[in-house]
């Protein structure tokens, strides 16, 4: 993977002078990853390794879903209902942890069902479940990186109030788009217990910023793109798109 040809042979040449090893070509299959090289861009998918965890539970003939959680779904560790194997339970979590590598899009679900992993009921385990139903009516998506020329960032972010029934805690998230493809995502409980929405909101909208200001250095090393590149930053509100500014 790259497009400088002559430092990729330069790379491989001195990697096999120090080491022993074969040059395989380009890379088509890593660590579960599933990489399709193409002129047009590079395709990065976990097809196989989604099949393989819907193989393990025995969910490959199961009715899809068009979303990984039930809208307005609320779980707590204060459900009740009988319990279910922890053991299983936490594999299945893991697993599904590992497919959001790719899949930005299970990052909140996988990160709430993960919230329940020392005591699981059988409500959990529903939810859990849903998720494998989601992954088996969209399990060939991936990132599809094209080959542009303007690498242009530009972030969103989010935020519930209070949506952890149990410490009332809020949940952020934020995504990054590198031109048209997801390039990192993130959901995570904020650590703090917030007393309004606005204020919710101020500490999404502060974690994409600090993650921005990080990537400064990465843009300018790695993507070859001026310091003073425009990113985009928008922060999603309950009523509105709110732009939070543009960093030049």
């Amino acid at each position: 993977m790259g497009n400088n040809s002559k430092m990729l042979q330069k790379f491989k040449s001195t990697m096999t002078w120090e080491f022993e090893m074969t040059d395989l070509g380009l890379m088509k299959f890593f660590l579960g990853l599933e990489v399709r090289q193409e002129k047009t861009g590079i395709f990065v998918s976990q097809e196989a390794y989604a099949k393989e965890i819907l193989k393990k539970y025995k969910m490959e003939s199961c009715n899809p879903v068009s979303t990984p959680m039930e809208p307005g779904a609320k779980l707590s560790k204060f459900d009740g209902g009988e319990r279910v194997d922890a053991s299983k339970y936490r594999s299945l979590v893991g697993s599904l942890r590992y497919l959001t590598c790719t899949r930005s899009d299970l990052a909140l679900s996988v990160g709430i069902v993960s919230r329940f992993m020392e005591e699981p009921v059988h409500s959990h385990w529903k939810a859990l479940k849903r998720i494998l139903r989601y992954i088996i009516g969209t399990v060939s998506l991936g990132l599809y990186y094209t080959n542009a020329a303007d690498y242009k960032l530009v972030g969103y972010s989010d935020s519930d109030w209070c949506g952890d029934l149990d410490d009332r805690k809020s949940t952020s998230g934020y995504v990054f788009f590198m031109g048209d493809t997801t390039f990192t995502w993130l959901s995570k409980k904020q650590p703090i217990v917030t007393l309004s929405t606005c204020e919710a909101e101020y500490v999404a909208a502060s974690l994409c910023v600090i993650l921005e200001a990080a990537m400064k250095s990465a843009r300018e090393e790695g993507l070859g793109q001026p310091s003073d590149a425009v990113v985009a930053l928008y922060h999603i509100g309950a009523a509105s798109v709110i732009k939070i500014f543009l960093v030049k």
